[in-house]
């Protein structure tokens, strides 16, 4: 297949860096959509970014929900890949977009049925939020298929060993929404711009956009076969390798949601403030993403050519890289809480509470960039199901545990409750595929 490249073969460090890099770029370049947003957005104050921050939980769910899809095509088209079946792959790659297409169009529609009810169940206090938060929902929704299509695009071709074309494309949806962020939210000359529904236009212009160009560059490869049927038993091969990782994700949108509940008790600022804070820490989130998407391709390919051997010498330099990188974000973090809040609010309160947010979550870096890791050497090996376990049970940890410790701390017990889950998720994760990579070589030796 001509978007492909072999990864079975050549020097492991050289090859899993050739393929994370550009990953870590085009996550990064997707994360800086929202970040640019924030940036503009901020200036109005922390009513608008709240607003976006409430109707933003939404979205989410229809990327957590898209994984079903996403994850389990590029598992399996990673597997067939390494294992010489380039039709299956093609089949695989055909189905996985129907169904990307269809879940996207169905998601929409009920947010648009529900959005007053969405919106209500945060009760923000505020009416004039209340609309900003629909307003964004109800546009930002519209481009739930393209961010699904894209996500798609992405996961496919990074499977296939290509992940430079992903950081391209990206690059220049980038590009536009930069572009047209300052100009549809505030305004330019005569026109006065749209505020809140200015930056969720601009997004949703941008994902459009990225959507063409991928068609465009793909349209004259073979990643689409023209001759593959509706195949219901990969649909169902493909939702079973995924459903693991849906869950786990829904599940913890739903807890972020119930948490985002018990953090509105303390106010407007105290949502806007999380909100930030959660784009801050996608800086790390995206960069080890990179790597997690890596490692499941690298790891798939030679799951499916049955070399055991690569997986665990990859397996081995990822944990150091990984290490590396999560001391040296955790440093900073606690170091410069400040100044990195400051890039997105200015009022003393919110930079305040912003700084004891960076601090505490800080510490649990390394460990979040530990699980994320690991997450993607289970995908790649096709073991989808056993991250969620304790992903779900330890994230919905945090529910008790801020109620728990908001009574002496405050709100810092709710960002308490958020790092300690990650730390005992990295922990366990990492023990457990160590587990099952020994498990796995003995099995081989046996065989």
């Amino acid at each position: 297949m001509k978007d492909a490249n072999d990864l079975t073969q050549g020097p492991i460090m050289p090859t899993l860096m050739k393929l994370t890099l550009p990953i870590i770029a085009t996550n990064f370049i997707s994360t800086t959509y929202g970040l640019v947003d924030m940036i503009w957005v901020g200036r109005l104050g922390s009513g608008p970014v709240a607003a976006i921050g409430t109707a933003s939980f939404f979205i989410n769910l229809a990327i957590a929900l898209s994984t079903m899809v996403t994850i389990g095509t590029g598992i399996k088209v990673a597997h067939c890949m390494g294992s010489g079946q380039i039709e299956k792959a093609k089949s695989y790659i055909k189905n996985g977009f129907m169904m990307s297409i269809l879940l996207g169009l169905l998601y929409m529609s009920l947010v648009l049925l529900t959005k007053n009810q969405l919106i209500g169940f945060f009760d923000l206090g505020s009416d004039d939020v209340e609309r900003m938060a629909r307003q964004f929902l109800m546009i930002s929704i519209f481009g739930t298929v393209f961010s699904i299509v894209n996500t798609l695009f992405a996961t496919l071709l990074n499977a296939m060993g290509n992940s430079k074309q992903p950081f391209q494309i990206f690059s220049i949806g980038l590009m536009v929404n930069i572009v047209l962020d300052p100009f549809l939210i505030f305004g330019w000359g005569s026109f006065e711009g749209w505020g809140v529904a200015g930056a969720a236009i601009a997004t949703l212009t941008a994902n459009i956009l990225v959507t063409a160009l991928f068609i465009m560059k793909t349209r004259k490869s073979e990643i689409i076969s023209n001759t593959s049927a509706w195949d219901s038993h990969q649909m169902k091969e493909v939702i079973r390798m995924g459903l693991p990782i849906t869950i786990q994700r829904v599940t913890f949108t739903i807890i972020s949601i119930i948490i985002a509940k018990i953090i509105v008790r303390f106010g407007a600022d105290a949502i806007a403030v999380q909100k930030v804070g959660i784009q801050i820490e996608s800086i790390s989130y995206m960069t080890i993403g990179g790597l997690q998407g890596a490692i499941a391709a690298f790891f798939g390919q030679n799951y499916g050519a049955r070399r055991f051997d690569r997986i665990g010498q990859g397996y081995r330099q990822a944990l150091i890289l990984t290490s590396i990188f999560g001391v040296i974000v955790s440093l900073i973090f606690i170091a410069f809480p400040q100044q990195l809040f400051s890039l997105f609010l200015s009022d003393q309160t919110s930079l305040e509470l912003g700084a004891d947010y960076m601090r505490i979550i800080g510490y649990s870096q390394l460990f979040m960039c530990l699980e994320l890791m690991t997450v993607g050497a289970f995908n790649g090996i096709g073991q989808t199901h056993i991250p969620p376990i304790f992903s779900i049970s330890f994230t919905a940890l945090r529910i008790p545990l801020a109620l728990l410790l908001s009574e002496p701390f405050g709100l810092n017990g709710v960002w308490m409750s958020i790092a300690l889950s990650s730390v005992f998720k990295g922990v366990i994760l990492v023990f457990w595929f160590r587990r099952s990579l020994f498990r796995m070589n003995k099995q081989q030796v046996n065989y």
